[in-house]
């Protein structure tokens, strides 16, 4: 594994977060990525501080590619700039100070509307490693001026920078068709979502299932759809809709364990006959528990209910005579032959 260098050409004796940063970068960035910018950032208190990506990862609780990811998007932006040894292993992060001293601001009325100029604008400060040329050919695309423009009359508002670096990020970085990144912004807004830190959790978990197409997108949504209704009626939740950390859990349920729409309602519905209300933590440690015992079915399931019940049994003696041990009767039982002790007693009393 090898070492990484974070260079400070300017250090400081306390950890200063620009405002442009909270005013502009962090609203738009994921909260893990700007945990991590923070970090870092906390980190350049000394000249050079090295680390490994894993030490990082477990400090955060992730893992190494989450790391990456994150340091590439801030890259995008022209926060970092990251340096890679010989290997192509990342040897080393720069901050970059121009971006925040310079400023970003978003778009106002009276500045230019054309959707190519503003997407060039937005892609030429969000990446250090992509030719002008690239940049302005990747913005003449047809299907890329559409996208921007079916976004903002989804969003029913123009798009400001911070929204088109995103959507270059997607398009760029995890390699999203124009058809998915409209998919991923109309199935979240159909869902009452027009944050797009919520839209790129999604586009985390589409890139993480290695979707890049629309129609894989689709195939999940419906099957995501199936699991949604199934949480909401197994918990008797009606009103509102699911928040991101209760769609986190669906997701992971469906995803990551694997389990089936019936397995997660049953879980759901044992949650609700053990505590007597939802929770998604509670069910998600009976799907753990499943997970880990290899239990994928419900006909599984009931095999394993099965045998905790034998478990807990009390056990017969082996003549299977013996009575259970209660309150009244706690000790062991004596086999006595009383005849023959009424005999030596009788005895005793002759002589």
């Amino acid at each position: 594994m090898s070492t990484i260098t974070l260079y400070n050409e300017q250090p400081v004796t306390a950890t200063a977060v620009p405002n442009i940063f909270i005013d502009e970068y962090m609203t738009q960035a994921n909260g893990e990525y700007v945990k991590i910018y923070l970090y870092l950032l906390r980190s350049i208190n000394r000249l050079e501080y090295s680390f490994s990506l894993s030490q990082i990862a477990d400090h955060f609780d992730c893992t190494e590619r989450d790391i990456l990811r994150a340091l590439k998007y801030w890259e995008k932006l022209r926060l970092f700039r990251l340096e890679y040894d010989d290997s192509r292993n990342l040897s080393g992060i720069r901050f970059v100070t121009d971006a925040l001293t310079a400023g970003t601001s978003v778009l106002t009325d009276d500045q230019p509307t054309d959707t190519s100029n503003r997407f060039i604008r937005a892609a030429a400060g969000c990446s250090s490693s992509v030719s002008a040329d690239h940049l302005k050919e990747f913005c003449e695309k047809e299907d890329v001026r559409e996208l921007v423009f079916i976004a903002e009359q989804y969003l029913h508002r123009t798009l400001n920078q911070g929204d088109l670096n995103m959507l270059f990020f997607w398009y760029d970085e995890l390699g999203f068709s124009t058809e998915l990144i409209e998919f991923l912004i109309e199935n979240s807004v159909a869902r009452g979502h027009t944050s797009l830190h919520y839209m790129q959790k999604i586009a985390e978990d589409y890139a993480a299932r290695g979707i890049h197409t629309a129609e894989e997108a689709r195939e999940l949504s419906s099957q995501t759809s199936a699991v949604y209704f199934a949480v909401m009626k197994s918990f008797g939740i009606r009103g509102r809709n699911l928040i991101p950390s209760e769609m986190n859990y669906l997701r992971a349920w469906s995803g990551k364990l694997g389990f089936s729409v019936e397995m997660i309602s049953e879980a759901c519905s044992r949650t609700i006959q053990t505590i007597h209300e939802p929770s998604f933590g509670y069910a998600n440690s009976i799907l753990e528990k499943w997970h880990k015992q290899g239990i994928r079915t419900m006909d599984e399931v009931k095999k394993a209910d099965d045998a905790f019940s034998r478990a807990q049994r009390p056990k017969k003696a082996a003549n299977g005579s013996a009575a259970a041990p209660n309150r009244f009767i706690n000790f062991k039982q004596r086999d006595n032959d009383y005849d023959e002790i009424q005999t030596i007693l009788v005895q005793n009393s002759l002589q």
